[in-house]
């Protein structure tokens, strides 16, 4: 079993769409922009605005699921993340 937290950092950039790509099952994870000059993007389907957010710089947006079963399967791609500027970093943390 893999350990129950995972700390991850990726650079990401202003003209692809970045998958976040769970690691593990897991009921939480989140996303802190460690840039603190510009926003990041955020999108669950890469090719549709309709599912876009922003995270401000230097913020962090949890997901969490309350529940025993696991929502976020291990290799899915919940979350896409594109620069505003810049090639980030996020941080991303999974939590079983």
């Amino acid at each position: 079993m893999p350990a129950p937290f995972q700390i991850s950092v990726l650079n990401i950039n202003i003209s692809t769409w970045t998958p976040i790509t769970v690691p593990f099952n897991c009921t939480s994870l989140a996303i802190k922009n460690r840039d603190l000059s510009n926003s990041v993007l955020l999108r669950t389907n890469p090719a549709d605005s309709g599912t876009q957010d922003t995270l401000a710089p230097g913020a962090e947006q949890s997901l969490a699921v309350p529940f025993h079963r696991y929502r976020f399967l291990a290799g899915t791609q919940p979350i896409w993340l594109l620069a505003t500027a810049g090639t980030g970093p996020v941080v991303l943390k999974f939590l079983v």
